[in-house]
């Protein structure tokens, strides 16, 4: 018959189990709603056919400038595996912008939402596991994703706000209209975000 110290010490055991057993339950089942996209999936993580032909050079820019620039009247065939010119073929850098927020997509991707002089976009980092090894930019996305998610929690199911201000780099993305929140006026994107600094 066990003493009333080993009955606690059972007790605080077996407790401690079912909570780590209904942690990795949830975290499994969130990790089951992730499925890696497709619609212009190798442009929105630089493994498209055109990839090779991104300017390497950094174009330092605003939020400002980036909804200025003029969307494409349709997205067809082509475009889900080649960029559309010119914002798309430029690494942009945004300094001094104010990160909203974050969120996790259901594609694994982590929405940030920035902010400065009154104008709105959206940067995505991608998850690693869904970047093909034929993205030129994979070291770096992983890397950024790496230095957003040790700092702050993600949700599937809400924004974690921040309001910080940071500085940010990625590749120029044309994405649909679905509205996200926080968006561009005329849905540019940064898609990838290969650096960022806080």
């Amino acid at each position: 018959m066990l003493g009333r110290a080993a009955r606690i010490t059972t007790a605080v055991a077996l407790a401690a189990a079912a909570t780590l057993s209904i942690t990795v339950t949830a975290d499994a089942a969130a990790a089951n709603t992730i499925a890696c996209g497709h619609w212009r999936w190798s442009v929105k993580t630089g493994s498209d056919a055109t990839r090779r032909q991104v300017h390497r050079t950094i174009s330092y820019t605003t939020v400002a400038y980036l909804d200025r620039q003029t969307p494409p009247a349709s997205f067809g065939t082509y475009a889900q595996n080649h960029r559309i010119k010119p914002a798309e073929f430029r690494t942009w850098q945004i300094n001094g912008v104010t990160l909203i927020a974050i969120k996790l997509e259901g594609d694994g991707d982590i929405h940030l939402r920035l902010r400065s002089a009154g104008k709105n976009m959206i940067a995505e980092s991608p998850l690693a596991s869904c970047v093909s090894a034929a993205s030129l930019w994979k070291a770096d996305i992983t890397s950024a994703r790496n230095a957003i998610t040790s700092r702050y929690w993600v949700s599937l199911s809400r924004w974690h706000y921040l309001y910080r201000t940071i500085n940010i780099r990625g590749l120029g993305f044309f994405d649909e209209e679905h509205g996200v929140t926080g968006a561009a006026p005329n849905d540019i994107e940064l898609h990838p975000v290969i650096w960022i600094r806080f």
